[in-house]
């Protein structure tokens, strides 16, 4: 009786041309960056969305448009509401607060399974997470997605850049890494986490100070 392992070897029945997919690549033009950015910078803290389309889609790769629109909504600093209006885009990208990189149940619900792309954004790490919905009969099947930013130039050839370390530079180099790994006892990574709640927090704080501002200086007029 053949083994796996020896069946394998002998013939090329378990050998498959499929290709296995963890994750979509998505290419977000630069144009879509510049826009969530500006959009950012226009309001105060606030979440937001833009909708766009597929312009092209191979087995593991979406390429987006370029075009996009801004839906009629009513957001806060962790809130998205829809208002009643008629568009046809199947790519939609929302703005999360710095750090928190992960969609909510509500974006399951409310924002994910209407659109066949859903991206989420921050100011700070820009295209964070992503589902790709792949249809099946009458049902949806998410797929991790990888957003990369699409600058509009071809892959830069630097072979003619050497980089040269004598070794003192590479003596202090040595010397800095030690420091940093005997003097400090907090990880990056926990640093990171703490550093993106507090900028959390302080745009909650920014967002609920300018509805108290908007509201006192409605209640005088």
């Amino acid at each position: 009786m053949k083994t796996l392992s020896e069946f394998t070897e002998t013939t090329k029945s378990w050998v498959s041309d499929l290709i296995v997919i963890e994750k979509m690549k998505v290419i977000v033009p630069l144009k879509l960056l510049l826009v969530c950015n500006s959009i950012v910078a226009k309001l105060n803290g606030e979440e937001f969305s833009i909708v766009t389309n597929i312009a092209k889609r191979s087995s593991d790769t979406i390429t987006l448009s370029e075009d996009f629109y801004i839906p009629k909504q009513s957001v806060t600093s962790g809130s998205i509401d829809y208002l009643p209006e008629d568009y046809t885009y199947s790519v939609v990208i929302h703005r999360h607060p710095n750090g928190l990189n992960s969609f909510s149940a509500t974006d399951q619900s409310y924002i994910n399974q209407n659109f066949e792309l859903s991206l989420l954004y921050t100011a700070e790490e820009y295209f964070v997470n992503g589902l790709f919905n792949l249809k099946h009969e009458d049902a949806i099947i998410p797929i991790p997605v990888k957003a990369v930013i699409d600058y509009g130039i071809e892959d830069i050839d630097i072979s003619n850049i050497e980089s040269v370390y004598n070794g003192a530079e590479e003596n202090t180099s040595n010397r800095l890494t030690k420091l940093y790994k005997d003097d400090y006892i907090f990880e990056y990574d926990d640093l990171y986490t703490e550093i993106n709640e507090l900028l959390f927090r302080v745009e909650t704080l920014e967002a609920e100070l300018h509805d108290f501002k908007t509201a006192e200086h409605l209640d005088k007029n």
